[in-house]
């Protein structure tokens, strides 16, 4: 049998686009082989980011759903790794089918004191005990957030609005059978990355399937989704979705936002904004959102501002 290993690098920079940059090239590592074992190679890696992880969650998902044999490879020598990546629940994300609904945030509740919440692969079904599960697994990451991150007010609501918003675009257009979620919060730098990203079949098709708006390109596609041209039946002009989270981060809290589909991507921060096609061998088949969110009280921060209107 053919072996892939994806080697994790040993560090990455606080620079928001080195560790998507590494999600990318194993994307295009996994385009270019035919191998039928996946192996994750973490022996040189001393500290990861969560943007990396999540995509890796996303990859070796997607691997385990065509029937491929997943081979983990950690460095036993590395306590902390170890008891990081177990902690996490990486890859397949923690066990809430393990526990009641009423026990869920105390099973969750020793994430609280961490800086990180587990991988989440929440269900994407629209059938009432998906959704409920969904609404009560995505209420207990939103407790762990406001313990973690002791914001309050409407930043608070903003970071809830961006994960509620994120993880519905995954079950309203993705046809996979999960999503993915995964943050880390640092506080001497003041800011949490959070990463959703699923395996289905991307906003090109989404757009597609759905009748409205006709992009002509993947390219087209995503700046549909990211200027606020929905796939759904609701008026345009009330934002809904990606590009109201877009805003919400970038304008309102300063924050970075990235979003990556087929073989093309849009980044946007204070600073700049582009819309980027690769070559094939980039092609990710599925969505993948990345946000580095602002962890300092801001006091100008209006939440309605972009929720109204």
């Amino acid at each position: 049998m053919k072996k892939i290993t994806l080697n994790i690098p040993a560090r990455v920079s606080d620079n928001f686009g080195e560790p998507i940059n590494h999600f990318m090239e194993y994307v295009a590592q996994m385009n270019e082989s035919s191998a039928d074992i996946l192996e994750i190679d973490f022996s040189n890696c001393k500290f990861t980011s969560p943007f990396i992880i999540a995509g890796l969650a996303s990859l070796l998902n997607a691997h385990s759903q065509k029937g491929g044999e997943n081979k983990t490879i950690v460095n036993q020598a590395n306590e902390e790794l170890l008891n990081y990546l177990d902690t996490i629940a990486f890859y397949d994300g923690f066990k809430y089918s393990n526990f009641s609904l009423i026990d869920l945030d105390s099973a969750l509740s020793k994430y609280h004191d961490e800086k990180y919440i587990p991988i989440v692969c929440f269900p994407t079904g629209k059938n009432e005990n998906d959704s409920k599960i969904r609404e009560n697994v995505l209420s207990a990451i939103n407790s762990i957030f406001k313990k973690q991150l002791g914001l309050k007010g409407e930043q608070l609501q903003a970071i809830y609005y961006l994960v509620d918003e994120l993880t519905q675009n995954v079950v309203d257009h993705s046809e996979s059978e999960k999503g993915i979620l995964f943050a880390q919060f640092y506080p001497s730098k003041n800011y949490m990355d959070l990463c959703i990203t699923d395996s289905g079949k991307g906003l090109f098709q989404s757009y597609i399937d759905s009748g409205k708006h006709k992009p002509a390109s993947e390219e087209e596609a995503i700046n549909f989704a990211v200027f606020g041209k929905s796939t759904k039946d609701l008026p345009e002009s009330r934002g809904f979705g990606i590009s109201t989270s877009r805003e919400m981060l970038v304008k309102g809290l300063k924050g970075k936002f990235f979003i990556y589909s087929g073989k093309t991507f849009y980044i946007q921060t204070v600073d700049k904004q582009e819309l980027i096609s690769l070559s094939d061998k980039y092609n990710f088949k599925g969505c993948y959102v990345a946000l580095r969110i602002p962890i300092l009280q801001q006091d100008d921060f209006s939440f309605y501002k972009f929720i109204e209107g």
